[in-house]
C-alpha cells in the first residue's frame, strides 16, 4: 500500500490518457508543488454523481488512476495549467484528510494489464480507433497508440467515445481488456 494524494474530480482518467487541469485551490497547488518536488504523482478519482458531500468532501469511487504531471504552464488569474498522464489503476483504501483538507489514501497499485492481441471479433473497434486517430482532435496522440494491443484499444476508446461518467467508471473497473472491449462493442450502434 502506498499513501498517495487524491484528487476527486467528476471525470475518469485512464492509463495512457492525458487530462488537462487548471489548479487554483490552495490544497491542490500544494499537492502539485509536492509532486514536482518529489517527482511523484497523485490519484485522479471520479466523484460519485448525484451523491451529497460529507464534511465538505464529495464521495468518490474506490478505483482511480495514479498519474504524473507531464507538462505545465502558468495561466492567468493565478491558476496553474497542468497536463496529467494516467499511468496505473489503483484501489483506494482508508482515506484521511490533512489540515488543508487534501485527502490522502492508502492505495494498492494494481498490476498493469499485459499487452495482448485484439480478438478478431473486435476488428471493427480497431478500424474505428484508426479512423479517430486521423481526426485533428486525436492526431497528436496517434504516434504512441498501438491499435494492435487490446489494452490500448480499450482505454483509448473508453476515453474518447462519449460514454457517461458511470459507463467510463465501469470501463475502468473492467477485469481485463477483453471485458472492456466487449462492453464498448455492445454499446456501439453498428447499424447506423
Amino acid at each position: 500500500m502506498e499513501l498517495l494524494p487524491l484528487f476527486p474530480l467528476p471525470v475518469v482518467l485512464f492509463p495512457g490518457s492525458h487530462l488537462p487541469l487548471q489548479i487554483f485551490e490552495p490544497r491542490y497547488l500544494t499537492m502539485v508543488s509536492e509532486s514536482f518536488r518529489h517527482q511523484r504523482g497523485f490519484v485522479i478519482v471520479q466523484t460519485r454523481p448525484g451523491e451529497a458531500s460529507v464534511d465538505g468532501q464529495p464521495p468518490f469511487f474506490d478505483l482511480g488512476v495514479y498519474g504524473e504531471i507531464v507538462d505545465w504552464d502558468q495561466l492567468e488569474n493565478e491558476r496553474l495549467g497542468i497536463l496529467v498522464k494516467g499511468l496505473r489503476r489503483v484501489r483506494i483504501g482508508p482515506v484521511r484528510a490533512q489540515p488543508d483538507n487534501l485527502l490522502l489514501g492508502e492505495c494498492d497499485v494494481l498490476a498493469p494489464e499485459p499487452v495482448e492481441p485484439v480478438l478478431p471479433e473486435y476488428a471493427g473497434l480497431q478500424r474505428l480507433l484508426c479512423q479517430m486517430l486521423k481526426h485533428p482532435t486525436f492526431a497528436a496522440q496517434a504516434a504512441g497508440t498501438d491499435t494492435e494491443d487490446a489494452v490500448t484499444l480499450g482505454y483509448r476508446l473508453a476515453d474518447w467515445l462519449p460514454f457517461s461518467a458511470q459507463d467510463k467508471q465501469e470501463l475502468l473497473a473492467c477485469d481485463g481488456p477483453a471485458a472492456r472491449l466487449k462492453l464498448i462493442h455492445e454499446a456501439i450502434d453498428w447499424d447506423r
